[in-house]
């Protein structure tokens, strides 16, 4: 199955299915005889524009956002708020880790990646660490005092 297929699965199953956790949408996959990696089905929510919204019962669960235009600075925002336990400026660097030992750094860092930002010339994500390279030392502190606010609850 190619990555296209997969995703189309993938946005079926969490249309049919109140999925709350990736583990969950691998099972689930699984079920159907697709093995993915925790890493790769990220990937795949990200593209999607999949995200959790509240349900009725008051869980989250995983759908496909509005079609409407995507507030990708908005999104950036609440995923740090919620996933992100530190960050830190390195000469012209942003090193940002993540509060979850789940895969959520290449998440997080295709959605820097999306924002286009032409003072961030690339990411590189682990598993719970990513690093944002900015264009010079002067952006770098900027983006990473943006994301700090954000943790203080001040933004």
């Amino acid at each position: 199955m190619n990555y296209k297929e997969r995703r189309q699965l993938i946005y079926e199953l969490v249309q049919k299915n109140k999925v709350e956790t990736q583990e969950q949408l691998l099972g689930l996959l699984k079920d159907q005889g697709i093995s993915a990696t925790q890493a790769t089905i990220s990937r795949d929510i990200h593209a999607l524009h999949i995200t959790k919204v509240p349900g009725q019962d008051g869980r989250s669960y995983y759908a496909k956002a509005p079609a409407a235009v995507v507030d990708k600075e908005f999104q950036l925002r609440q995923a740090v708020a919620e996933r992100v336990a530190t960050v830190s400026c390195v000469q012209f660097m942003v090193v940002i880790k993540t509060s979850m030992k789940l895969t959520y750094a290449p998440v997080l860092a295709g959605m820097i990646d999306d924002l286009e930002d032409e003072n961030i010339v690339g990411t590189l994500a682990g598993t719970d660490t990513l690093l944002a390279v900015c264009k010079d030392e002067a952006s770098a502190q900027k983006f990473a005092q943006s994301l700090q606010a954000v943790l203080t609850g001040r933004v």
